[in-house]
C-alpha cells in the first residue's frame, strides 16, 4: 500500500471546570485523553471523491465525516463536485459521550484544507471552529482547543490558551454513565433555562467561574494542599450541572455510585445529561467494586 499524500491526527479531550459557562465568556480547563484518537489519510490516486474507514461506528463515522467536509467546502468556496481522491479514516474515540469526538473529527478535516492551501495556519483554529458548527449549533471552541493541544490548557473564548502549571498529578478517573449526552440538546436546555431565570444562569456561571479558578490553584500547589481544594472545585462545578438540570437518570445514579465507593468529588465532563464522569479519589477502589471501569484521566 503507497503512503497517503496527507495524513493528520487529532485526540480526544476532557475537561476539569468551565463546561457551558464558557459559551458566555468563562475559561474553560481542558486535558487530552491521547490515546483516543481520529486519524485521516488522504491518496490523490482516484477518478472520484470516495472515503472508508475502519472504526466500531461504521457507516455513521462516514456520514459525519462527508457533512463536515461538504460544509468545509463551503465555507471556502471550492466545488467538492470537482474533487478527487480517496479518504481513509481511522478513530478510536467514542461518540457522544463528551470526549471531543466532533472537534477532533473537525481538526483533522480542516488541516486537510491547510494542506490544500484553502486556509492559513493562523486560520486553522477557527475554521475547525466553524466546521464544529456542523454538529453544534454554537461552538465555544474549547473542544477544539482540547483536540490541537496534547498538554492541559486554560481556554478562554476565541482562542485563547494558557497552558496549565501542574505541581503533581491528581488522582482523576473517567467512567461513562452508559448514557449518549447529546451537545445541542444540553445548550438548548440551558438556554431555555436562562430565558426562565436569568438570574440563576449568571450566578452559576459565576459559581462555574469559581470552580475553574479553584482548580487552577490546586494544581499548581503540593498535593497534601491542593486535594481538598480540587475536590472543593470538582463538586462545585458539578452542583453547576445540576442547576442546569444537566444531571438526570442514568448520569444522576452513576454520579452517586461513585460517591458511595468513597470518591472525594464528581461531576459530568463535556455537556452533561449522560456522557463520561470525572471523579477524584484518594484511593480508587478496585475495579470489582464497581459496575463499571475506572480509566484513568492521565494516561
Amino acid at each position: 500500500m503507497n503512503d497517503p499524500d496527507f495524513q493528520a491526527q487529532s485526540h480526544a479531550k476532557w475537561i476539569l471546570a468551565g463546561e457551558h459557562a464558557v459559551l458566555r465568556g468563562s475559561p474553560a480547563l481542558v486535558f487530552p485523553v491521547l490515546n483516543k484518537y481520529i486519524r485521516l489519510s488522504y491518496t490523490n490516486s482516484t477518478d472520484t471523491l470516495e472515503a472508508d474507514h475502519h472504526s466500531q461506528y461504521g457507516e455513521t463515522l462516514l456520514i459525519l465525516f462527508w457533512g463536515a467536509l461538504t460544509y468545509g467546502f463551503k465555507l471556502v468556496d471550492q466545488p467538492q463536485s470537482k474533487m478527487k481522491g480517496r479518504f481513509f479514516l481511522e478513530n478510536s474515540i467514542p461518540m457522544g459521550v463528551g470526549l471531543g469526538f466532533s472537534a477532533a473529527l473537525c481538526v483533522v478535516i480542516a488541516k486537510w484544507f491547510l494542506w490544500k492551501g484553502w486556509i492559513k495556519s493562523s486560520e486553522l483554529f477557527e475554521f475547525s471552529r466553524q466546521l464544529e458548527g456542523a454538529f453544534h449549533e454554537k461552538s465555544s471552541g474549547v473542544d477544539v482547543a482540547g483536540a490541537m493541544n496534547d498538554q492541559g490548557i486554560c481556554y478562554h473564548l476565541g482562542d485563547q490558551v494558557e497552558k496549565i502549571a501542574m505541581k503533581w498529578q491528581p488522582p482523576l478517573y473517567l467512567s461513562y454513565s452508559d448514557r449518549v449526552s447529546v451537545t445541542a440538546k444540553c445548550i438548548d436546555i440551558v438556554k431555555r433555562l436562562q430565558k426562565l431565570d436569568t438570574k440563576l444562569v449568571e450566578q452559576t456561571d459565576a459559581d462555574m467561574q469559581k470552580s475553574v479558578a479553584q482548580a487552577k490553584q490546586a494544581l499548581s500547589m503540593d498535593k497534601a494542599q491542593g486535594l481538598t481544594l480540587l475536590a472543593d472545585a470538582i463538586n462545585r462545578a458539578n452542583s453547576c450541572f445540576e442547576r442546569w438540570q444537566l444531571v438526570n437518570g442514568n448520569l444522576k445514579k452513576h454520579l452517586e455510585t461513585l460517591k458511595a465507593a468513597n470518591a472525594l468529588a464528581v461531576k459530568p465532563t463535556g455537556a452533561g445529561d449522560g456522557g463520561y464522569v470525572l471523579s477524584l479519589w484518594e484511593q480508587p477502589p478496585d475495579d470489582e467494586k464497581l459496575p463499571f471501569e475506572l480509566i484513568p484521566a492521565f494516561e
